[in-house]
């Protein structure tokens, strides 16, 4: 008869090796984790919106409401029929199912000193960290081929900063990297937007967080571009007055009220060219569902992440599978991006 021989699918193990999966899977990731907000931080980059980890569904539609533009009335001038319509938009949020698996035979484990389902554990958190944080950025910066959950969007022209005042990522030329002076053009561009983009408040203070591609940091580092100031003035500003956030750890530096970090995820639409990024308050959101359905959730309870271990073949094939059912988005309101402007550069390889 078929029996296991290490490990099964009760619900204690089941709680116990879903959430290491799923705090591996986090911890894994570089960005992502610095960039989300705990339970209802609003002034977070990333929202989490905790609606389908209680309820069943995968949707969640959320509001904004618009900042009250009128003139008012001043004096002895009738309020009665001059009052101001508050504006409401909406934007929404949809979680799909992504899973991986590692197989293996018992021979396999016989012929290794490793512990293979260890092994796993750690090797499909990994993978689902890069998942996750390469579905962030590619939702953030606009990569339409991107469909988990909804198809991503791309920037509107009023959120988009092109490197060299180019009128277009096409006419992006090869004199056209990144400076300090683009990231002060985009911060300004962000600040004018319509509604402006709010940054992030850390420690007292307000600050954007600007995501470089690898290649467009050294662009910075070699200041390659025709530009006022240099790396330098980054490191200068880095860490002042002993910053002690952890999302400063791991930071390359600190420049007018912008944060900088650094991806080799950030998305090319075409070569040679990568869509940078600037980000406020509630750029992305970020859902997750129960890992297990209605029909589960009873035994293994309400978990982030699903493990489920098979054996098959008399016990000789084992396998272990890890999955969740999570949604990310750029956020946008009425057309528009809300939280993010792109900087389009060129960049390439120098070596």
């Amino acid at each position: 008869m078929a029996f296991t021989t290490f490990g099964t699918n009760d619900p204690q193990t089941v709680k116990i090796w879903s959430k290491m999966a799923y705090r591996e899977a986090l911890k894994g990731t570089l960005l992502f984790r610095k960039l989300l907000g705990k339970d209802g931080d609003k002034r977070a980059v990333i929202y989490r919106h905790k609606d389908l980890e209680k309820s069943a569904g995968d949707t969640i539609k959320f509001d904004i409401l618009m900042q009250a533009k009128g003139a008012g009335v001043t004096g002895d001038e009738r309020q009665k029929d001059n009052e101001e319509a508050m504006v409401y938009h909406q934007d929404s949020v949809v979680i799909d199912q992504l899973r991986n698996a590692h197989a293996f035979k018992r021979m396999s484990q016989q012929r290794t000193i490793h512990n293979m389902r260890t092994d796993a554990q750690m090797n499909l958190s990994d993978w689902h960290a890069n998942k996750l944080e390469t579905y962030w950025l590619r939702a953030q910066c606009g990569d339409t081929s991107l469909t988990h959950g909804q198809a991503a969007t791309t920037p509107d022209a009023a959120h988009m900063s092109i490197c060299g005042g180019q009128a277009s990522e096409a006419e992006i030329t090869s004199s056209d990297y990144i400076t300090l002076d683009e990231l002060d053009y985009a911060k300004e561009k962000a600040l004018m937007a319509d509604p402006p983009l709010r940054p992030v408040r850390i420690e007292g203070a307000e600050y954007f967080v600007v995501i470089l591609h690898t290649y467009s940091v050294t662009d910075l580092k070699l200041n390659l571009g025709i530009g006022t100031y240099k790396w330098m003035d980054i490191q200068q500003y880095a860490n002042v007055r002993g910053l002690k956030n952890p999302i400063f750890t791991g930071a390359l530096g600190v420049y007018n009220g912008m944060i900088l970090f650094e991806s080799p995820r950030i998305y090319s639409p075409i070569a040679n060219v990568y869509r940078n990024l600037l980000l406020g308050s509630q750029a992305a959101a970020y859902a997750v569902g129960s890992a297990y359905d209605s029909a589960d959730v009873g035994t293994y309870g309400k978990l982030e992440m699903s493990w489920h271990e098979d054996v098959d073949d008399y016990g000789n094939e084992k396998g272990i599978s890890v999955g969740s059912i999570f949604g990310i988005k750029k956020v946008v309101f009425d057309s528009a991006d809300y939280g993010t402007m792109t900087i389009s550069s060129y960049s390439k390889a120098k070596r």
